[in-house]
């Protein structure tokens, strides 16, 4: 099996003070804007995995084709979210997990799709920093990779960054 796409949504997310997978983001909640992104990147196998906000997540990806996942540990925080994850996975046995955090909605399709290109070409060592001499760097003009949204303040910046690139 090829790849796979694993969003994380379990969060809490306190410091917004509402989910961070249901903020809007160019007219779609955050998850459904990284699905869509999932689904043009023709990754057949998605999973979301959700948390305490399971129950506000879920309508919003009623239209999509994704395996939806509870993380019953939400305080072990996104590792185990990704656990998770990999646990359902198991006996479709992807190649590999592409994990796609929701609360970076704004990172551009091409941006994955070299880091894609790259793990096609040069296998995992591109990814695992457990072994940095084999670590192949990916150069992205792409500053939302390393962007922060965990406040208001963070989604309100957001929201006026694209609304200027969008004029």
């Amino acid at each position: 099996m090829p790849l796979a796409g694993v969003i994380l949504a379990a969060g809490r997310s306190t410091r917004m003070g509402t989910p961070k997978a249901l903020l809007d983001f160019r007219g779609a909640p955050f998850v459904v804007r990284i699905l869509q992104a999932l689904e043009a990147l023709d990754l057949k196998t998605r999973v979301v995995v959700v948390g305490p906000d399971a129950g506000r997540i879920r309508p919003a990806l009623a239209t999509h084709d994704c395996l939806i996942v509870e993380n019953p540990d939400v305080d072990g925080g996104p590792i185990a979210s990704l656990r998770a994850a990999l646990r359902a996975l198991r006996s479709l046995s992807p190649a590999a997990a592409l994990v796609w955090p929701v609360d970076l909605p704004h990172v551009r399709i091409a941006t994955v799709q070299r880091l894609i290109e790259t793990w096609r070409r040069e296998g995992a060592r591109a990814v695992l920093h457990a072994h940095a001499a084999d670590i192949a760097t990916v150069g992205v003009d792409d500053p939302a990779v390393i962007d922060d949204l965990n406040t208001p303040g963070d989604y309100e910046r957001l929201v006026r960054e694209v609304n200027r690139d969008a004029y």
